[in-house]
C-alpha cells in the first residue's frame, strides 16, 4: 500500500508564488531623496536619464522606474526598483558627478592658459564647482507589494511660495511633521502622474488644484538642513556594509572584571568580594580521584615500611 502524494510546501514556494503574482522577481524597494543642485534644468534631466538608462541597460532584475520632479536649484527623485538597482543607480549619479567636475576642471584649465598668455597675470582661484550642494534621502519604503510607475519620467515645475518660517533648531517632533507633510504631497503627485500620463505644471495658476502636490522650496530646503534626517552620501555608505561587532569589554575601560560574568569557571575571583564559584560535576570526580591516588601512595608506602 503506498502513501499518497502530499502537498508539500515551503515559504519559499509561498514567496515565489507572491512574486509570480505581482510581476516581480525579488523584494523591491520606492525610495524618496532630494537635493539642490546647480545645473540648469534640462542638463539635470539629461544627467538623471542617462544613469537610469546605464541601470536599465545592464543586468538587472527589475528595472529602475520612477519621477523627476525639476525646481530651478531643487529636486526631488522617487525612484523603484530593487535594492541592487536603487544603489547601483545613486552610484551611477555620484559617478557622473565625479566626471563633471573633471571635465569642467579641464575645461577651466584650458581656458585660463589661454587667458594667462594674452593678459599675462595670475590665474584667479576659482571656488569647487558641484552638481549637488546637498542630498538627503526623505524616505525609503522595503518590501512594497505595488509599484507606481511602469517607466521613468521627468517633471518640470515652478514652486509655490511657503507662508511662515520653520525653525531647523526646532524639536524632533517638528522635523518629523514637515517630513510627513512633504511625503503626502508627494504621494499626491505620485497620484497625479499615475492617472494623467501628459502631467504638466506649466501655466499654473497659484488657485490650481494641483498645486497642493507640489513642495514648497522653503520645506525642501529645511529638510536638507535637518540634521535628523539622513545624507545620502552616507545611506550610499551602509550599502552592502557589515560593520564589525564591538564586544561590551572591548568598548569599555577599566574592564568591569566583577560585573561582567565572561570566562566564569577560568576568572580567578576573591572570595572577600564574591561568593565563591560553583564547583562542577567533573571537578567533583577529578577531586575524589585525587583522595583516592592519594590513599594507595599512603598504603604503599605503609607496606614498604614493614
Amino acid at each position: 500500500m503506498s502513501l499518497p502524494d502530499l502537498d508539500v510546501r515551503s515559504v519559499l514556494d509561498d514567496v515565489e508564488e507572491n512574486f509570480q503574482r505581482q510581476g516581480l522577481v525579488t523584494y523591491a524597494i520606492r525610495m524618496i531623496y532630494a537635493g539642490e543642485h546647480t545645473l540648469s534644468k534640462e542638463d539635470l534631466i539629461k544627467c538623471f536619464e542617462q544613469t537610469i538608462n546605464d541601470v536599465n541597460s545592464n543586468y538587472c532584475n527589475i528595472n529602475v522606474n520612477g519621477l523627476l520632479l525639476v525646481y530651478d536649484s531643487y529636486f526631488v527623485h522617487i525612484i523603484e526598483g530593487s535594492e541592487d538597482t536603487v544603489h547601483r543607480q545613486l552610484r551611477f549619479l555620484l559617478k557622473n558627478e565625479e566626471n563633471w567636475i573633471q571635465d569642467m576642471k579641464g575645461e577651466e584649465e584650458g581656458a585660463d592658459k589661454v587667458q594667462n598668455g594674452l593678459l599675462k597675470h595670475e590665474p584667479e582661484k576659482k571656488s569647487d564647482r558641484k552638481i549637488f550642494k546637498r542630498l538627503k534621502m526623505l524616505m525609503v519604503y522595503h518590501s512594497i507589494a505595488t509599484m507606481l510607475f511602469n517607466d521613468w519620467k521627468a517633471i518640470t515645475a515652478k514652486p509655490p511660495s511657503l507662508v511662515g518660517k520653520l525653525d531647523v533648531l526646532g524639536q524632533l517632533s517638528e522635523h518629523f511633521e514637515h517630513l510627513k507633510i512633504c511625503i503626502a504631497k508627494l504621494n499626491k503627485l505620485c497620484a497625479l502622474a499615475k492617472s494623467d500620463i501628459e502631467l504638466s505644471f506649466e501655466g499654473l495658476s497659484a488657485v490650481d488644484p494641483k498645486i497642493e502636490a507640489l513642495p514648497e522650496v522653503a520645506l525642501l530646503d529645511f529638510l536638507l538642513k535637518s540634521q535628523h534626517i539622513l545624507d545620502l552620501h552616507y545611506v550610499i555608505k551602509l550599502h552592502r556594509r557589515v560593520d564589525d561587532y564591538n564586544f561590551y569589554f572591548e568598548t569599555v575601560w577599566p574592564l568591569p572584571t566583577h560585573y561582567t560574568p565572561r570566562l566564569l569557571y577560568t576568572l580567578k575571583i576573591d572570595s572577600n568580594f564574591v561568593e565563591p564559584l560553583p564547583v562542577m560535576p567533573w571537578e567533583m570526580v577529578k577531586k575524589d580521584k585525587d583522595e583516592d591516588d592519594d590513599k594507595d601512595d599512603q598504603q604503599s608506602a605503609r607496606s614498604s615500611s614493614d
